[in-house]
């Protein structure tokens, strides 16, 4: 009578530790899509203020603290300057994901991008 007592304890324990896992597997996706519309963002504002200048730069982190908690940092070594147009400008996001319910680091990933300036 007790083996059944016990086995059943051990079939919750292991369907509640993959409901989390599954919740914990969703909600980095969730965050993880986050990247395209930042990306988005970043974009629109090379194009608007001639590259990725003070002002750029500025707006692209003031976005970032707002809609996604500061867990994106643009990095370029174009950082701060004024390009003509149609220049290329290439830029990487540094983002940085935590991971839910488990007690393990969170996840830095890499995006690499490009904007074209549209300021003349």
């Amino acid at each position: 009578m007790q083996e059944q007592t016990v086995m059943e304890i051990v079939k919750w324990f292991i369907g509640i530790l993959l409901v989390l896992t599954l919740v914990g597997v969703g909600i980095f996706t969730y965050q993880l899509q986050d990247v395209n519309s930042f990306r988005q963002v970043v974009n629109n504002q090379i194009e608007r203020n001639g590259g990725l200048t003070l002002e750029a730069v500025e707006q692209i982190q003031e976005h970032s603290n707002e809609f996604y908690r500061g867990r994106f940092v643009v990095t370029s070594p174009q950082l701060h300057e004024r390009v003509t147009f149609g220049d290329v400008v290439y830029y990487s996001i540094e983002a940085t994901f935590p991971i839910s319910f488990f007690p393990i680091p969170d996840v830095e990933m890499s995006f690499s991008g490009m904007a074209v300036s549209h300021v003349r």
